[in-house]
């Protein structure tokens, strides 16, 4: 029996060889069969992949919003995914909006999509009152990254406009001041400077308009210049929201005697400084925004001015007060229409603390 084996062994090694041959070519012709398949299937797949625009709005049931993505082509079975959502207990847990979605995705990845929400399409910038155009333009560009220059030559070009520009001219950066109504904003992800710019023109536009329909102006303001600037030195004055219809009277009334305002942030902004207490020889800047060298308003206001500055002066209330004063760390003011009163009132004042 051996020698029959070893006599075959030639033969039996030549079946083996021409096995494992056959084998390796029948397994070599299998994965290529695989992946001309697989690469046709996906070149398919590619050619036939969208991504579709879908809104969901706000409320949508599960139903709907199957339905919804049933009939976009974004899902296949309007049936088959709200059982899904169903059985993984996400039926109140998407997220409405307008979503732009692949029409590939499996049920796990596209429920991650919409539980996520859809992504954001404007970011949010903070304006706050009482800020002059400069630091207006410097908040600008930190929450942007738009550069300081290039939004003050937005504004002096001629490319953002505003119906309440002194002389109608755009190319003085002063002119622009007060004109930028501070809020907080949605703004556009895809915005230059110059729109955001416009925004806030806008809205203050729109604010002083709202205003006029229901309001009379009162006869002591003769232009929208002078209720802008007004507003602004209430902005700059008034810490509470009660007194600012009276801090409005004691700027009629001394305009009215043709007295100086003597209004300290006149002064600051004259020096363009921001300080805690204003000094004597502070007082001798001689420029038309120091209200204690020159009578009447300066001529254009003095920093951004919110919405409860600009109906001070609708409610602005008969009195004779010449005189106010921070009497309160809370901010309250107190107002009088006696010198020796006012002199008592600051002495008090400074003697708690209240002022410097």
């Amino acid at each position: 029996m051996i020698k029959v084996i070893f006599k075959n062994r030639t033969l039996i090694q030549l079946f083996l060889v021409s096995f494992f041959l056959l084998l390796t070519y029948n397994l070599t012709n299998s994965i290529a069969d695989n992946v001309e398949i697989n690469s046709i299937e996906n070149n398919q797949n590619i050619q036939n992949l969208k991504i579709v625009n879908v809104n969901i709005p706000q409320g949508s049931s599960a139903s709907e919003i199957s339905s919804i993505l049933d009939s976009t082509g974004v899902i296949n079975s309007k049936l088959a995914f709200e059982l899904y959502l169903r059985n993984e207990n996400l039926t109140d847990k998407l997220r409405s909006g307008s979503y732009e979605i692949p029409n590939n995705l499996s049920f796990d990845e596209l429920t991650s999509v919409l539980l996520k929400g859809p992504p954001l399409k404007t970011y949010t910038i903070t304006i706050p009152e009482g800020l002059w155009l400069s630091e207006t333009l410097e908040t600008i560009s930190a929450q942007t990254g738009f550069d300081i220059n290039q939004l003050e030559n937005s504004l002096i070009s001629g490319n953002v406009e505003s119906i309440y520009l002194p002389d109608g001219d755009f190319s003085i950066l002063q002119n622009w001041e007060g004109l930028l109504f501070p809020n907080t904003y949605q703004i556009d992800i895809d915005a230059n400077g110059e729109d955001i710019l416009q925004i806030l023109v806008n809205e203050l536009e729109i604010r002083y308009n709202e205003l006029l329909s229901n309001n009379t102006v009162p006869i002591w303001i003769t232009s929208p210049s002078k209720f802008f600037t007004v507003a602004s030195l209430i902005e700059a004055e008034a810490k509470l929201d009660e007194d600012r219809p009276l801090v409005s009277s004691v700027i009629r009334n001394r305009l009215n005697d043709n007295m100086l305002l003597q209004i300290d942030a006149t002064v600051l902004y004259s020096l363009q400084k921001r300080k805690s207490q204003v000094l004597l020889v502070d007082l001798q800047i001689d420029s038309p925004y120091n209200t204690y060298k020159y009578t009447s308003l300066p001529p254009t206001p003095i920093s951004g001015f919110g919405q409860k500055s600009m109906e001070a002066i609708f409610n602005t209330p008969e009195n004779s007060f010449i005189y106010y004063l921070l009497t309160d760390t809370n901010g309250k003011m107190t107002f009088t229409d006696n010198y020796e009163e006012f002199i008592n009132l600051k002495n008090k004042a400074k003697d708690e603390g209240v002022i410097p």
